[in-house]
């Protein structure tokens, strides 16, 4: 056997030999067998050992203290990308075809070392004042973007249109301004191929999308399928789609922009669900300022495609493994109609 597949299955060991202890000390287990829970024992973070276990609450919770456990089954990892002086990787945590959550984990150090200047990286560009030339800070958009592919066991075993996260780093913020001109990150979980967002492209109209595109980009949804609330503002950007906004959002009426949830749209579909948090709130939360929490996603009347849709999307901060996860989670499964 290979020494990372004995350093391997030895970590793994070490934690379920961990856990036993911890359930054999733990008083009164009978009492509290009722409230047994999900635990996804690891020994490390980025161990690559990680075992499921059923135990009860006291006994979840002192693993979440002491080690690098989480709540839950454990994950199915996709793909994964450096970031600042950190990692991002995409994640799923699922059973029995039933998937519990759809996210990002994001390392701490990923809040730092960021790319600042010039605004964009120059891959979505239009040639606005036909000089020749792109200005990466008035002649593109887009920022800096990461698509990060979930799980293939993910993708063949849950009956669900999700398919990847794109994590754009916007560090000058975007329009409107003065509502999302603040450095932040766009968290997009995309429910159509990656091939078809890349097709989108640049041009003289809409947010530097190519005119056609922004046509095809405002086309509208079916009233039945447009969440409550959310309304079209010709936000057409290439590599994206339309982004729909709600009008009710803290932000839009006057709240500073802290976090919202977008919904993605183009050629009359639904397209991507989007959590927009800003660097400070993600920091924030890692320093313990700001409570992490979960939050409402506002429900169309029907759906398009046929499968699991989440009804609430969250942000949290494993202090145990130093990372912030930014998940769809609570779904439910909808028939086509």
């Amino acid at each position: 056997m290979p020494r990372r597949r004995i350093r391997t299955a030895a970590a793994a060991t070490v934690a379920v030999l961990a856990l036993a202890l911890v359930i054999v000390i733990t008083p009164n287990p009978v009492s509290v067998r009722w409230r047994q829970v999900d635990v996804c024992v690891a020994p490390s973070a980025g161990s690559g050992a990680e075992v499921t276990a059923k135990v009860p609450r006291s006994v979840a919770n002192w693993l979440l203290r002491r080690t690098a456990s989480y709540s839950g089954v454990c994950a199915s990892y996709g793909e994964s990308t450096k970031l600042g002086k950190g990692t991002i990787r995409a994640f799923t945590q699922f059973r029995d075809g039933v998937p519990h959550a759809i996210g990002l984990s994001m390392t701490e150090g990923a809040l730092d070392g960021l790319p600042s200047h010039p605004a964009t990286e120059g891959r979505w560009c239009h040639d606005v004042n036909q000089d020749g030339e792109t200005d990466p800070n008035t002649e593109c958009t887009g920022g800096y973007e990461f698509p990060l592919q979930l799980s293939k066991e993910f993708r063949d075993e849950v009956d669900t249109p999700f398919q990847y996260v794109l994590m754009n780093w916007n560090p000058a913020g975007h329009l409107p301004e003065h509502i999302y001109d603040r450095p932040h990150f766009d968290v997009h979980f995309y429910l159509t191929p990656n091939e078809e967002r890349m097709a989108i492209r640049p041009g003289p109209c809409g947010m530097l999308v190519n005119c056609e595109d922004f046509e095809v980009g405002r086309l509208p949804l079916p009233a039945q399928y447009l969440p409550a609330d959310y309304s079209d503002f010709s936000a057409v950007e290439p590599g994206m789609g339309n982004h729909l906004i709600d009008l009710t959002g803290a932000e839009i009426n006057g709240a500073p922009f802290t976090h919202t949830f977008i919904y993605g749209s183009y050629g009359g579909r639904l397209t991507f669900y989007e959590p927009m948090v800003t660097h400070d709130w993600f920091r924030s939360v890692a320093s313990g300022e700001s409570a992490d929490g979960c939050f409402p996603i506002k429900q169309p009347q029907a759906w398009q495609i046929g499968g699991w849709y989440p009804t609430r999307y969250c942000v949290r901060h494993r202090e145990n493994r130093s990372e912030i996860v930014t998940t769809l989670e609570d779904f439910v499964h909808r028939a086509a109609g």
